[in-house]
């Protein structure tokens, strides 16, 4: 009902959307968020659907906001955005009106609801391939199984057994794939690909401020925990995208996005963008 009630857009395939359920209740930082970043500068076509924060410290609108993008564009606007950076942020309430009425409740509850997992499953550019990242391990086949029904292509439903929703560098992540008609479970850790286990303390954030901070560090190409998860969670939605890539030529991708300053670029580029075409539809 949700799907049928949105205001779609059409951006073409192939696009695929990084997400999480949120509700996790542990606070790290946007790591989807900066995420789309690198996948975008990797070359493949981003739409990112999110909104402000309910259950966190700092949703994706949040931290975009904070960033100076403009995120209330037309579908022209948002088109021009993915032809122009290969990226576009999709803000959840102009395309999903009726979710406007459960909003002031969600957030007086302060807790994860049944939206969280709407959320994830109602991106309305209907994009075909989906890395959603859900906060409990339990979730993880249904979640695969209701996106397959919808059409999804290819996806990967991501939970970390220390409660994040997505690939943590703490602990063990199992991930449900859905790929050719088939799901297949397998488990990653930071280890595998040569990355440190490291604690989420320095990953945890109290504002959209020191989101957006970690962010800008992981893009410059600063080392460090914040950077490990986002090339961990980056290879996920590359290795998804693409057809015939190891997980391990995904991390090395990811790695060159950041280091090429390709990923920074994209950061910068998107948001002027979207300032110049709000400020060109102000002056029609």
């Amino acid at each position: 009902v949700m799907r049928q009630l949105a205001h779609k857009i059409d951006l073409g395939n192939p696009l695929i959307d990084i997400v999480g359920t949120g509700g996790d209740g542990r606070n790290t930082f946007n790591v989807s968020t900066a995420c789309s970043f690198v996948v975008a500068a990797a070359g493949i076509k981003v739409a990112k659907h999110g909104n402000r924060s309910v259950s966190s410290r700092s949703g994706s609108a949040d931290l975009l906001e904070q960033a100076g993008f403009i995120l209330n564009l037309s579908d022209s606007q948002v088109q021009n955005c993915i032809n122009q950076c290969q990226l576009a942020f999709l803000f959840a309430p102009h395309y999903h009106p009726a979710m406007q009425h459960a909003r002031a409740a969600r957030q007086q509850l302060g807790i994860r609801t049944l939206f969280n997992l709407l959320g994830p499953l109602i991106n309305p550019a209907q994009v075909k391939r989906q890395v959603v990242g859900v906060f409990s391990t339990n979730w993880l086949k249904t979640i695969a199984t209701v996106l397959a029904n919808l059409g999804s292509e290819r996806s990967l439903v991501i939970s970390s057994q220390d409660g994040l929703d997505e690939i943590s560098i703490a602990a063990k992540s199992e991930v449900v794939e859905y790929r050719d008609g088939n799901f297949k479970q397998w488990f990653i850790s930071p280890e595998d690909y040569g990355l440190k286990h490291s604690s989420l303390d320095a990953i945890i954030v109290d504002s959209p401020e020191q989101s957006l901070h970690l962010i800008q560090s992981v893009l410059s190409g600063d080392s460090g925990p914040a950077r490990d998860i986002v090339l961990l969670n980056s290879a996920a939605a590359i290795y998804c995208a693409k057809d015939g890539i190891s997980f391990d030529a995904a991390i090395e991708e990811a790695r060159i996005a950041i280091d090429s300053g390709k990923a920074n670029l994209c950061f910068n580029k998107l948001r002027l963008l979207t300032q110049t075409l709000n400020k060109e539809s102000n002056h029609e």
